[in-house]
Parts: C-alpha cells; structure tokens; sequence
C-alpha cells in the first residue's frame, strides 16, 4: 500500500490540530512515533497511559477515514517482530500433506473476534524442513495484519525469559505481557523438556489464553504423545485442540521445486524438476540448497547429463543380496515358507525397487506374482522393518550403498 505512511502522518496532523482545547491528547501525538512496516503502520509510545489514550481517543478517528492497519506498541513489546515478514499464507506451497494444517491456522485466524476459536489450540508436527516455522510465522502476519497482538517464540527463548524474570523479580511481568496477547506462537515446543518451572509458566499462561479464547498454535517435531518430559497435563492440552502433521507429498515436493527453481532463476524444465526430486529427500531447506548449488555451477544450464548416472540391471541387486545373505537367487525368485527366506526376498524387491526404479508389475514378473500389491505389501514390510530393527536397516542401506557406487 504506498503512501500509508504520509496518509497517516498526514491525519494525524489534522486530527492533532482538533485537539486545540486538549492539551493532554496534543501531548500524546507529539510523543508518538511512526515507522512503516510492510503495509502496516507501526505507533510506538513510550508508555502504556499514550498507548491507552491513542487507543481511545486516536486510532477510531485514523480507521474511520483511512483502510490501514495500526499497531500501537510501547518499548516492551517489540518482541512482536520476531515475525519475519517474508512468511505468509500467499507463498506457502498448499498440499495434500499440509492442506488440513494450513486450512485451521487460516480459519482461526479469520474467527479470532468470535465467541469461539473452531480450532484451539493448533498443534502442528513433523520432521525438519516441512515448513513448520513458515506456517507458524505465516499464521502470525495475517494476525498482526487483521491488528491484532502477536507473539512467536521458541520455547528456547521462552525459557530464557523466564529464567532471566526469577532472576529480575519480575514474573509477574512476564506473566502480564504473555496473558495480553491475541496469538500465541510457539515453535519447537520439544526443548521445553525437562524444564520444569518453565513448563508450570507456559502451562498457566496457556489457560488463561485458551479461557479467553486467545489463539495459540504450537509447532513440534513430534505429536503430542512422544513429546518426552513434558508434563501430562501439557500434554492433554495440546491433544485437546486439533493436533495436524505436516509432511512433503510428491506433488507438494514437486510444485516447491518449480518455486525455487524460479526464485532461482532457473529453467523450469520437468525433467530438472524430476532430477531435483530424485535427488534430495522431503525437506524444503535441502532442495533449497541442492538448487542453490546448481546454480553455483559454471556452466549450469540444464539437467546433468544421464550418462553420469549408471542403470543398475534387477539381476546385479538379486546377485549381490543373494551373496550377501547366502542363498542362492533360485530360492530367492520361489514363494516360500521359510520365514528368513521370505524375508530376504522381500529385502531384494524392495531394493530393485529403490535402485533400479522398477514398476511394481515389473518386479512382480520378475518373481513370479501376478499381483502387484503383494509386491506393495512386501515393499511396504521392508520400510517397516527398517525403522523397528535397526540392524535390517543398516543391512539394506549397506547393500544399497554397494550397488549405487559400482
């Protein structure tokens, strides 16, 4: 919105000379200062009796002439801008893996003067790189926009502030800035563990928030359930609003691609995008430095060449897993009842798979099913395993290993 500021500035000088028979309200404006933010105006007064007047007296006077947002701080709440700005809703890439997540941190949002909150608290998890912070931040701008009081913190700062208010003797501040916000925004809520009177304080500004009906959206790397040394009655909180993972789709990882790519100013080609994909896992921050690196590169103007990547024939990986296990491939491609077997057939699908990139139908051929979900089924068994029994896992990311280098 250009211009914001002049605007205000501009009716505040009208409104300053209105106030002729009010010295006290004269007094207020001239201590004012303005400051632009993104398309928001930011008043800071020096105490809360000017914050309390302009409130009163001032701001209906801005917002019934002028469609601009004003927000009044005094020195202590500065904090507000933790947020960074560059986060917001319009470039949060939406997905089937987020959809559910995002879709409640925007209808809080947009109920926030109602009676009732349809979803609090917001509890958001998953793992590094899914765009945790983003939606927290995001959820946070829209706030702050629609004028209302917002505070983000990690719970590492948050443990910080409490430690530094015992220290100082001032709780009860603390306390009074935190039960005075609109929306509480709390990241990685995992490191709270173990601290104890930090866990009491959060836990006694949190009911007072939700008993107000304030907004609080959480953000974890792990459901509430998992959460370890947090103590219970935390817990049944965070599970007693809307609880929401937050994970990569192939479809969400591939439109996050064309993103960077264009911030990048990188041909947005579908098989570069196929080939970024391939190659890093389900994480923005990792995609986003594997581009990074691409553009890097002298020379850089396509996708690297495919004779740099070697085609690894299914009869190399039954080979190699055959040798590394001990039995031969014959007994490998036959149906058997014999568990470690069975076992290790499944361990040679699920690797053809991973490493020669196989259709199911294929690899159903290969071992004679006819029917490609068994196929899916013994893959699926193998990823299972790998997380329940470290040792398979570390068995087949070896044989994996082996075969992609040679």
């Amino acid at each position: 919105m250009p211009g914001v500021l002049q605007s205000v500035l501009e009716k505040l000088r009208e409104i300053y000379d209105r106030f002729a028979e009010s010295p006290a309200l004269r007094e207020v404006l001239q201590r004012c200062e303005l400051q632009e933010h993104e398309d928001k105006v930011v008043v800071r007064v020096p105490d809360e009796y000017c914050k309390f007047a302009f409130l009163k007296e001032i701001y209906p006077l801005v917002k019934r002439e002028l469609d601009v947002s004003l927000i009044v701080l005094t020195p202590s709440e500065d904090v507000i801008f933790d947020l960074n700005p560059k986060y917001t809703f319009k470039n949060f890439i939406v997905g089937k893996g987020n959809l559910l997540a995002v879709r409640a941190c925007q209808v809080a949002v947009e109920n926030l003067r109602k009676k009732s909150l349809p979803y609090n608290p917001i509890f958001i998890y998953g793992r590094v790189g899914v765009g945790k912070t983003h939606l927290l931040q995001a959820t946070g701008n829209k706030a702050l926009e629609k004028g209302f009081k917002v505070v983000y913190r990690s719970s590492i700062d948050f443990a910080e502030e409490v430690v530094k208010a015992i220290k100082e003797n001032s709780l009860p501040y603390l306390r009074d800035f935190y039960k005075n916000v609109d929306v509480l925004l709390i990241d990685d809520i995992q490191f709270m563990a173990g601290k104890e009177r930090t866990q009491l304080e959060f836990f006694n500004i949190f009911n007072h928030l939700y008993q107000n009906n304030k907004l609080i959206v959480i953000a974890s790397d792990r459901p509430p359930k998992k959460l370890k040394d947090i103590m219970d009655r935390l817990v049944n909180r965070f599970e007693g609003g809307l609880v929401a993972e937050l994970k990569l789709d192939r479809i969400t990882k591939r439109a996050i691609i064309k993103e960077k790519l264009i911030i990048y100013g990188l041909p947005v080609d579908e098989a570069l995008i196929e080939y970024i994909a391939e190659n890093t896992g389900d994480n923005v921050r990792e995609i986003e430095g594997f581009i990074a690196k691409l553009k890097a590169e002298k020379g850089f103007s396509s996708l690297p060449k495919e004779e740099e990547k070697r085609e690894i024939p299914p009869e190399e990986v039954l080979r190699e897993v055959a040798t590394y296990y001990g039995i031969p491939v014959k007994k490998l491609l036959k149906k058997t009842r014999n568990r470690k077997i069975s076992l290790v057939r499944q361990i040679a699908m699920y690797l053809i798979r991973q490493v020669c990139g196989l259709p199911l139908t294929k690899i159903g051929e290969i071992f004679g099913i006819s029917d490609h979900t068994s196929v899916l089924y013994a893959i699926r068994r193998v990823e299972k395993l790998k997380k329940e029994k470290p040792e398979i896992g570390d068995e087949i990311e070896f044989l994996k290993t082996k075969l992609l280098e040679f």
